[in-house]
């Protein structure tokens, strides 16, 4: 069988002790980049690396499938970089960028962000990040003015950017010069809330 098993692949490795974690094969190629932030944080490392795992299995699964129909099927590729972005006092935030070429025209990208309160060693959702549901609906209408002023669907944006917490996967909070929390920044990846000539569309909101 082409694919192996992650969770056997998981349990092989144990807590991460590398940045980098790649798999090569005639047929597909994958890496996965950590930040060194991962090896000091074994919380954080152990979530991204499940998260990882997840996105590795759903590619390899997707080959197996065309595989079938094509034995000579080369060329696949996923890539999954995190990146320790600028953090309030307390937190640690992660981005991980993704991009996957599975055939057709052009490869696909998204994102995930990742908010890790230090005192629990827990992540933070949308909702409890922004304070309560309230605030969070704020912050999405908000959002979505501000896309509407950039993009010309609203169709588009309002079913991508409605207050969902599933919306909001890549939301984080931004740093101020005091550790405090500046405001938020959210990535739509392409998609989205527009159509893939736009890109990752991101927007910031003030915190006040």
């Amino acid at each position: 069988m082409i694919c192996c098993c992650i969770a056997l692949l998981i349990a092989a490795q144990g807590s991460l002790t590398d940045t980098l974690w790649t798999e090569n094969t005639e047929y597909y190629s994958i890496s996965v980049h950590y930040p060194s932030t991962t090896l000091e944080n074994e919380a954080a490392g152990e979530r991204l690396e499940e998260f990882a795992s997840g996105q590795i299995q759903n590619f390899k699964d997707d080959f197996e499938v065309y595989f079938q129909d094509d034995p000579l099927l080369t060329g696949w590729n996923l890539e999954i970089n995190f990146s320790h972005e600028p953090s309030p006092d307390g937190m640690i935030c992660i981005i991980a960028w993704m991009w996957s070429y599975t055939g057709g025209a052009h490869g696909n990208s998204w994102t995930q962000a990742f908010v890790f309160d230090l005192a629990t060693d827990s992540l933070i959702g949308p909702v409890e990040l922004l304070g309560s549901r309230e605030e969070f609906e704020t912050f999405a209408e908000e959002v979505m003015v501000q896309l509407n002023e950039l993009l010309v669907d609203e169709g588009w944006v309002e079913e991508g950017a409605s207050p969902a917490p599933e919306n909001y996967h890549t939301l984080f909070p931004v740093p101020d010069e005091n550790g405090g929390i500046a405001g938020y920044t959210v990535i739509f990846p392409p998609y989205q809330v527009a159509c893939y000539a736009c890109g990752p569309v991101e927007v910031y909101v003030p915190a006040d």
